[in-house]
């Protein structure tokens, strides 16, 4: 098996130890840092390439921060009647 093929297997079992290691550390490394990051790489290669990403000139990575829950949708002047 290629190193693609076990990458896949290990996003595969979401509950692996290595796997549930491996975010927690990210998802630290990730707040840390700014909302909006370029990044030289993809996280997920194999994924990525799945996806048409190419390792060349003029593909750029950027790992955009969302948070979490539904949209907060803005209320009219602060007035509120009944549901939005």
């Amino acid at each position: 098996m290629g190193a693609y093929k076990y990458m896949e297997e290990l996003w595969r079992h979401k509950q692996s130890d290595a796997l549930r290691f491996l975010l927690r550390v990210r998802a630290w490394e990730y707040r840390q840092r700014p909302n909006i990051l370029t990044c030289n790489r993809p996280a997920r290669t194999e994924k990525a390439h799945r996806l048409g990403y190419k390792a060349k000139q003029g593909y750029v990575i950027v790992r955009a921060g969302v948070r979490r829950g539904g949209r907060k949708r803005q209320n009219h002047r602060g007035m509120v009647f009944g549901k939005p």
